[in-house]
């Protein structure tokens, strides 16, 4: 049971920590490098020094102690590898830091005791500070400082499936697939050996969305529907919700429409009235309708979830996929205007520049602008294929025929009468007019991880 929490962490990439520095040229990017530098030297400390876990056999074969207490004499101690009275420089460094950033002042001071007591280092304490780290880094868009105090954490609390799956998720989010598959291994691992119901379930998901991701479709709705199904029977319905959310995606890509849509109905029904993911879920319906080619019901869906969406990552894709419902519709006016407002933040938020620019592209084809088109196709192949994205190049090296081929796209369809959909898009419009942030309807979201 849990034999994925064998499954040694990535190999660390010590090279990588003064990318810190290029994202945060300032004495707070000085500290978080020296603070993560204290970290990876604390835990090979520690491993170091550890114990064996098992005696050595008797009897038979077991080697004599020639040297009895030689090992305990010269076993050294975490402490031997920090200086316990660093210089009156790095102290008003730290100070300033601190000044320069006061919300993170509290996570700055727990990962200063690593190097200040390191032989009393509370792991689950410097995690969570690592863990405080994360979310700054990622809400500023600084990508390699988050992954590098998300490893962090995964090894200061080796033990603990939450920090490998938020090491999986940061990972996985920034395209490094094969570190982001061991993290969540180790996740699934550790969570069902504690029984820990709640992230088992979220390191199904995460890697159930890495495995799409990755194109390997069998493999990702293995975990989506694992994941589903603990949620429900806990009666976590948000978190069932996200699944079926994610699930609903995959479906999408798949050209499954109509299963994608009974799992966008389920979704609807379980996410709670103010779940944070609940606009980026009115945006993935929105690249369901366009993709069965109702732009109309598209183009209402893209426009409110601009309304509440802020990340600068999922907003340039949400731009250029309203661009692409309106040019289905017919309303080009807009596609110049929201092309350049897309490309101005991709300028600044790269993790979804592929598949926005590949909305772009459908954009410009739809309208039968077909040079705008082909370059932007082009681009978004050009990094799709260097971040190694499969749906997208595949799905770009489909457009690039058509739009070289002169093909025209498909006429819209008809409006769809069916009782049943007509509820769907009642429902989903006015819960996405009346969401708010500020107001949460389930308070085990607080501190907690979406997939």
């Amino acid at each position: 049971m849990g034999e994925e929490r064998l499954i040694l962490p990535p190999p660390l990439q010590r090279r990588r920590e003064s990318e810190i520095l290029d994202e945060l040229p300032n004495v707070l990017g000085l500290v978080l490098w020296q603070d993560v530098r204290h970290l990876h030297a604390w835990v090979e400390a520690a491993e170091a020094v550890r114990p064996q876990r098992r005696a050595p056999s008797e009897g038979r074969g077991a080697l004599p102690d020639l040297y009895p207490g030689a090992a305990s004499r010269f076993r050294p101690s975490p402490k031997d590898f920090f200086n316990p009275s660093p210089p009156p420089w790095v102290i008003a460094k730290r100070r300033d830091a601190r000044a320069q950033c006061g919300e993170l002042a509290a996570a700055l001071d727990e990962l200063q005791a690593v190097a200040a007591t390191p032989a009393s280092v509370d792991r689950a304490a410097v995690a969570d500070a690592c863990r405080q780290v994360v979310e700054w880094a990622l809400a500023h868009e600084h990508t390699q400082t988050a992954i590098e105090f998300a490893e962090a954490a995964a090894l200061v609390a080796p033990e603990d499936p939450a920090m490998a799956n938020l090491a999986g998720r940061v990972t996985r989010n920034a395209g490094e697939y094969v570190r982001a598959e061991v993290w969540f291994n180790r996740g699934i691992g550790y969570a069902r050996e504690q029984e820990n119901r709640i992230e088992l379930t979220r390191a199904h998901l995460g890697k159930g969305i890495l495995c799409k991701q990755m194109g390997r479709v069998r493999c990702a709705m293995h975990h989506f529907n694992i994941g589903s199904r603990k949620a429900k029977k806990q009666g976590i319905e948000w978190l069932a919700a996200e699944v079926q959310h994610d699930v609903m995606l995959l479906l999408t890509e798949r050209e499954r429409y109509s299963e994608a849509e009974r799992h966008a109905k389920l979704a609807l029904c379980w996410y709670g009235k103010r779940h944070p993911r609940f606009p980026l879920f009115a945006a993935d319906v929105a690249l369901l309708m366009v993709m069965q080619r109702n732009y109309s019901v598209a183009a209402r869906f893209s426009k409110g979830a601009l309304r509440h969406v802020t990340n600068g990552g999922a907003r340039s894709v949400i731009l250029a996929l309203h661009a692409r419902a309106l040019a289905g519709c017919g309303v080009v006016e807009e596609l110049d205007r929201l092309r350049k407002r897309a490309l101005r933040l991709l300028e600044n938020y790269r993790e979804n520049e592929a598949l926005t620019l590949w909305h772009l592209a459908v954009a410009e084809w739809l309208a039968e602008r077909w040079e705008g088109a082909e370059s932007m196709a082009e681009r978004a192949l050009e990094v799709a294929l260097q971040r190694g994205e499969r749906e997208t190049v595949m799905q770009t090296k489909r457009l690039l025929l058509a739009i070289r081929g002169r093909r025209t796209a498909p006429p819209p369809r008809g409006t769809r009468h069916d009782g049943a959909f007509a509820d769907f898009v009642q429902t989903l419009n006015a819960r996405l007019s009346t969401w708010s942030p500020e107001q949460r309807s389930h308070s085990e979201l607080r501190g907690k991880w979406a997939a």
